[in-house]
């Protein structure tokens, strides 16, 4: 009876030293503290971006990684947009919600109206260039000092979509603003504009405005700015072979702020990443990796990747010494499996087929795809100097993409253990650690 307790609790003692991951504990706390409204939607405005590089830094810290200089930070400029102050859309004394009713691009002029004449018309008329003469010369004197709602009639011709798109880059009306009225706001986008243009471009949901009023109060204020921003940087040294690296890579940031109104949580994009990233750090920093393992949490990633180029340019490490990077960007979910970015080529491949083969042998995921490259994440620059790949979810409950819904709330880590135990165990066998 004593051996057979023995047994027992021997395959105990060894099944606990095999389960590799922490549970999702950690991770939410992560989430949460990330997507919250003291990071200002981790961008520029309010310096939000830098407050959540402070909190992963403190992270860096607590689970005694190593820094590349005398902090964690890779300083970085470069050109970007801020919303901050005063920020609101009024049709007489009701208020429109940001990010509910309206969205405002980036790159708009700003504007302080109490009472500013607004426009008719719709996309379907303003797709003929006679249409839109016409109603340029109807209005031409008050015009200047107007903001022009299109009504966008979603009817999916050719036409008007050329004209929609055509908005974006010019104002064919002079007027101060256009405000296209949709039934859905567009998703919301950071990507970088290398000027501020003359003129406002406002979405709105078209049921807001469907009294046609004469006049409405806007007042919100935009700031193109030379941004100051910085990568986190940390990583272990590996005790057998230091001079070749696995590196772990997550963007931090995110689309900030609508004024002093609202702003975007970003907790599935990318706070997720970040959470994951930080508890691979976590779970090697107590298990004496053969390579040195690095950790990169990038800035800029919504403004056009900036940051994880910024780092090829400027490389921390030999990006030649990477044997393999692994990008992790929106990690809720995963009830449909993940997807891989970059799997097949001649030097990912052979870490696919252990992934897929680990999967299939432990069951985590409902299915593991694969898709081509693409410059959609922050392992794209890193792929053309080392392999590299990119993963993120399918399926499952997560909140919004890219709007004011993506909240810590409405995130699932159901399958979040079995995905960060998937990744530890395919690193573990692919490179032998």
């Amino acid at each position: 009876m004593k051996k057979v307790t023995f047994c027992i609790l021997v395959y105990f003692v060894v099944l606990s030293c095999n389960i590799i991951a922490q549970d999702s504990t950690l991770a939410r706390q992560i989430i949460k503290q990330l997507s919250s409204p003291e990071m200002f939607g981790r961008g520029c405005s309010y310096g939000g971006d830098k407050i959540a590089a402070e909190f992963i830094s403190d992270k860096c810290k607590e689970f005694n990684l190593k820094s590349f200089g005398n902090n964690y930070f890779q300083p970085l400029s470069y050109p970007a947009f801020k919303m901050e102050g005063e920020c609101h859309i009024k049709i007489g004394k009701k208020e429109l919600a940001p990010g509910k009713d309206y969205y405002i691009e980036v790159f708009s002029y700003p504007i302080k109206e109490k009472k500013i004449s607004v426009l008719y018309t719709t996309s379907s008329a303003m797709s003929h260039p006679d249409s839109l003469q016409l109603f340029v010369n109807k209005h031409k004197r008050n015009i200047k000092n107007s903001i022009v709602f299109i009504k966008n009639s979603e009817s999916g011709s050719n036409e008007e979509k050329t004209f929609l798109n055509s908005i974006r880059n010019r104002n064919p009306f002079g007027s101060k603003g256009i405000i296209v009225g949709q039934k859905q706001l567009p998703m919301a986008v950071t990507s970088h504009y290398p000027e501020e243009w003359n003129y406002a471009l406002i979405y709105v949901k078209d049921s807001v405005f469907a009294k046609h009023p004469k006049h409405i109060s806007i007042a919100f204020n935009t700031e193109l700015l030379i941004h100051n921003s910085q990568n986190v940087c940390a990583y272990i040294e590996g005790n057998e072979v230091a001079d070749s690296f696995i590196v772990f890579s997550a963007h931090y940031d995110h689309l900030g702020t609508i004024g002093n109104k609202a702003y975007y949580p970003g907790a599935h994009d990318n706070a997720s990443g970040v959470a994951a990233v930080l508890d691979l750090a976590k779970y090697f920093s107590q298990n004496n990796p053969k390579y040195s393992v690095v950790f990169l949490f990038f800035c800029g990633e919504e403004t056009g990747l900036i940051g994880s180029h910024y780092f090829t340019e400027n490389p921390l490490i030999p990006l030649k010494k990477i044997k393999m990077f692994v990008n992790i960007d929106m990690f809720c979910g995963g009830d449909e499996g993940i997807m891989i970015v970059n799997s097949k080529t001649e030097q990912t491949s052979p870490f696919f087929e252990i992934i897929t083969k680990i999967n299939s042998t432990n069951n985590y995921l409902a299915q593991i795809k694969s898709r081509p490259n693409a410059a959609n994440s922050d392992h794209y620059f890193f792929s053309q100097h080392c392999p590299a790949i990119f993963i993120y979810t399918m399926g499952g409950k997560y909140g919004g993409y890219h709007d004011i819904y993506d909240t810590c709330d409405k995130c699932s880590l159901e399958n979040y253990e079995k995905m960060l135990n998937l990744i530890i165990e395919s690193t573990k066998t692919h490179f032998n650690l």
